[in-house]
């Protein structure tokens, strides 16, 4: 896989085998036999291969690639990931924050799969320590968005992902993630998803009063809010408390769908960290009882994932990667598949993994079109025929230069 970015002061001409743009509602190509003009790291034109372009500024130095026979799609985002953590030993992935040198190589090998997945940009979902927003500062691409840390109730669920926040701290602690530069805010509304009592969840943690307080600290930052949230009761929670996205989302009702319809607030229904647990005996794939509430919660997710898109649901993808049994990068496309699964088209999983990710993370990607930033990749074959090309990138383009950071 090759990642070549952009300069500002030379244009590029770009020839492809075919083009996918998501227009807002789905994913469609594009006449093969397409080139794609880039200046200044933004996408100038696109025209069939025997029109004439010329680009404004001609005396820059030009540059041609040929990706005849690759289809270009805009790029894939994973809206919730935890680069704290590796998906495959959550003590070990713990002990590694101490050890500065350990952690600095499995984030760079955890990026370096993101990255090698077609996922060029990621939303992370906080740790206590700030891992991520070190990482943001460090890597070119993947793209990092971080919250910092999660907000939680102290002795509450989710003390690996930020330390207890009482409610008479908020503003200060709000400001204290301002300054440093927090892209949004991670708020943990309910406890975890039981893998042995069909229907059980860790209860919700907080009243409307003080999740709306979080809600509206958070948006007079600028900041959205990243909630998690399963069980009916948090979603419902979440969503009259105004948060952005809703996280994991188990259990919620058709009339939470509804809301979440109405209020147009993003669904990331994570369903692959629930799914993994079939394969890992410690979790319960090997106890019969156990895998069977496992597959009934994960049959109900996609059950609610189907009817999604007819309410009017935005859908992203997010995996939760760093989750036992949950990979960077590899778990893309597992959620993908799960997508698929609930019965969503090739059409409605581009979307979803493209266009509604990129407006999730307030990214203007997304779009195949001039005027938008040149970011996208490039696969054999055609995605919106079989998913299957997406695993295997060839190119990804970025605006910018290889020069700041760490790739």
């Amino acid at each position: 896989m090759n990642v070549m970015y952009f300069e500002k002061d030379k244009n590029y001409k770009i020839h492809a085998g075919r083009i996918i743009n998501c227009d807002g509602f789905f994913a469609a190509g594009r006449a093969p036999g397409s080139t794609l003009y880039v200046a200044e790291n933004r996408i100038a034109a696109i025209t069939h291969r025997n029109e004439v372009y010329r680009f404004s500024r001609p005396d820059r130095t030009a540059v041609e690639v040929d990706l005849a026979g690759l289809t270009i799609v805009p790029p894939l985002i994973d809206c919730h990931v935890h680069l704290a953590l590796d998906g495959i030993d959550f003590t070990a992935a713990l002990k590694r924050w101490d050890n500065q040198a350990e952690l600095d190589r499995s984030i760079q090998e955890q990026l370096r799969d993101t990255l090698d997945c077609g996922i060029l940009a990621v939303r992370d979902g906080g740790d206590r320590r700030g891992i991520a927003r070190q990482a943001k500062s460090r890597y070119n691409a993947p793209l990092i968005k971080s919250p910092v840390h999660a907000l939680r109730k102290p002795k509450t669920y989710g003390a690996f992902l930020g330390q207890g926040t009482k409610q008479q701290e908020l503003e200060n602690v709000l400001d204290h993630l301002a300054t440093l530069g927090a892209d949004h805010v991670k708020v943990i509304v309910s406890g975890v998803v039981s893998f042995k009592e069909y229907g059980q969840v860790g209860p919700v943690q907080y009243t409307y009063e003080e999740l709306a307080q979080i809600v509206h600290g958070a948006h007079h930052r600028g900041l959205k809010v990243m909630a998690h949230a399963s069980s009916d009761e948090a979603v419902s929670l979440s969503i009259a408390a105004g948060v952005d996205t809703v996280e994991h989302g188990y259990f919620l009702s058709d009339d939470s769908l509804a809301g979440l319809a109405e209020k147009r607030i993003p669904w990331l229904p994570t369903v692959i960290p629930v799914a993994a647990q079939l394969r890992n005996p410690t979790t319960g794939g090997s106890d019969r009882h156990n895998r069977y509430v496992i597959e009934k919660t994960v049959e109900r997710q996609l059950a609610m994932i189907n009817k999604a898109p007819g309410l009017g649901v935005v859908l992203g993808v997010g995996t939760d990667a760093g989750a036992g049994g949950v990979r960077h990068g590899y778990g893309f496309h597992q959620e993908l598949e799960l997508y698929k699964n609930a019965g969503l088209s090739n059409s409605q999983i581009l979307q979803s993994a493209t266009l509604n990710g990129a407006n999730i993370l307030n990214l203007d990607w997304g779009r195949i079109e001039p005027g938008y930033p040149a970011a996208f990749i490039a696969v054999a074959g055609n995605p919106l025929d079989n998913l299957a090309p997406l695993k295997h990138l060839k190119y990804a383009f970025l605006p910018g230069d290889s020069t700041s950071k760490q790739q």
